[in-house]
């Protein structure tokens, strides 16, 4: 399996169009502005976010991926500043990073509607080195391997909106929006469209059926999720993703589960791969920690919405 992972990577380097895309995380509602820079500042505290995503997770050198997401919001301004760096690692030589600065500014359509702009401005950096990995038998992978070391960096722009009650999130977002194409080492331009209701059922329980849609190039990716919260204190949902175009003959379904606490959120989700591919897709874990410090002093501008 390893070495089929192996080939299955390098293969990968040698796409120039759809090689590198973004990764779509089960748990991103909880801090957006890596994808959407218009989520920035949705709560009125300093909110910091980390996730990480572990692919193959029977596999050495299996690929992961890390997000780092703060956050907070000025009342004075109207406006939410934010840093955001991501991580991801093939986990078989190549690795890409991800950092930029974001902002957001906000207006109050009435007391039940916030519409919120956002722009973020960063760098993209690609890292290939072959040198980095020893291959168990390399006559089985073939004699056409890339040798050295490769790099690439670009400026990187998302652009996105946000409309928000305090029941329902739409949000729309373009990401590396000047990059016209993928290479192997840096994404290209991808859009996001998402939506979420959060249904009361009694005091205590709310059920937050959701739907995020990524298209790129010739790439669509579908997300469908339905989240319970108990007294926004503990927390759990499914998640699938279909496959759109019927190409890709796998389809993951993701168990989530998680716990808030004095400002403290713990969640965990566990994919299973189904589907006729599923034994070389492999399962993956997220793993979600977060804090948010109180300001000292709430929004009086008005109402903020997740």
């Amino acid at each position: 399996m390893k070495k089929i992972l192996a080939l299955i990577s390098l293969i990968m380097m040698g796409l120039a169009v759809n090689a590198q895309q973004d990764l779509l995380l089960s748990q991103q509602f909880f801090s957006r502005i890596n994808k959407n820079p218009a989520g920035t500042g949705n709560v009125t505290d300093l909110d910091l976010f980390l996730l990480g995503h572990y692919q193959y997770i029977e596999i050495k050198d299996a690929p992961k991926s890390g997000v780092f997401n703060a956050q907070t919001f000025v009342d004075k301004l109207n406006s939410g500043f934010g840093l955001s760096v991501s991580y991801d690692n093939i986990g078989v030589a190549r690795s890409t990073t991800n950092a930029k600065l974001a902002y957001a500014y906000t207006l109050n359509i009435n007391e039940e509607m916030i519409l919120s702009m956002g722009l973020s401005a960063g760098v993209q950096y690609g890292y290939f080195n072959i040198d980095k990995y020893t291959f168990d038998d390399p006559s089985e992978i073939g004699t056409d391997i890339p040798s050295g070391t490769e790099t690439k960096l670009r400026p990187d722009f998302d652009f996105g909106l946000e409309l928000t009650t305090p029941r329902l999130l739409l949000g729309a977002s373009v990401t590396h929006f000047t990059n016209d194409e993928s290479t192997s080492l840096v994404a290209g331009r991808h859009f996001y469209g998402y939506a979420r209701y959060m249904f009361p059922i009694n005091e205590s329980f709310e059920l937050a059926p959701a739907f995020v849609f990524m298209h790129k190039a010739k790439v669509d990716v579908m997300e469908l999720n339905v989240m319970a919260f108990y007294d926004r204190f503990i927390w759990g949902g499914l998640t699938y993703h279909p496959d759109v175009h019927d190409k890709f003959k796998t389809n993951p379904v993701g168990i989530t589960l998680g716990v808030e606490y004095r400002g403290f959120r713990i969640g965990y989700t566990f994919d299973w791969a189904f589907g006729e591919v599923s034994r070389l897709s492999g399962n993956s874990q997220e793993l979600m920690l977060s804090y948010t410090i109180p300001s000292k002093k709430k929004a009086e501008s008005g109402p903020r919405f997740e």
